[in-house]
């Protein structure tokens, strides 16, 4: 029983990183396997550029993917893709001397 217990959560842990992988190739634009595994975009250009291409992806999966990855069904509706950003109500901070001052309250 605790062999089947490992093979089971074994299986689990794979698929997982397995999919991390795939989504990181469909949802990333231009991102490429490393060793280091970092993915980074520095300009407000390269965001929005890296959100839309994420959205036009989402929209064509069910053309692009190899795998099981599809739209969640709800009945005979297709749940939509759902974008959501998050910020501090309020925040300061002082490049000169390293501080800043951030209440906590989130704004979505």
């Amino acid at each position: 029983q605790l062999v089947l217990f490992g093979l089971s959560n074994q299986m689990v842990v794979a698929f997982k990183e397995e999919n991390t992988v795939a989504f990181k190739h469909l949802f990333l634009k231009g991102y490429m396997d490393r060793m280091d595994d970092t993915y980074a975009v520095y300009t407000q250009t390269d965001v929005y550029d890296q959100i839309f291409f994420a959205i036009n992806q989402y929209l064509q999966l069910p053309n692009i993917s190899v795998g099981n990855h599809a739209y969640e069904k709800r009945g005979a509706e297709e749940t939509p893709l759902a974008v959501c950003q998050q910020f501090y109500k309020r925040g300061i901070i002082c490049p000169g001397n390293d501080t800043f001052d951030i209440d906590p309250e989130i704004v979505t």
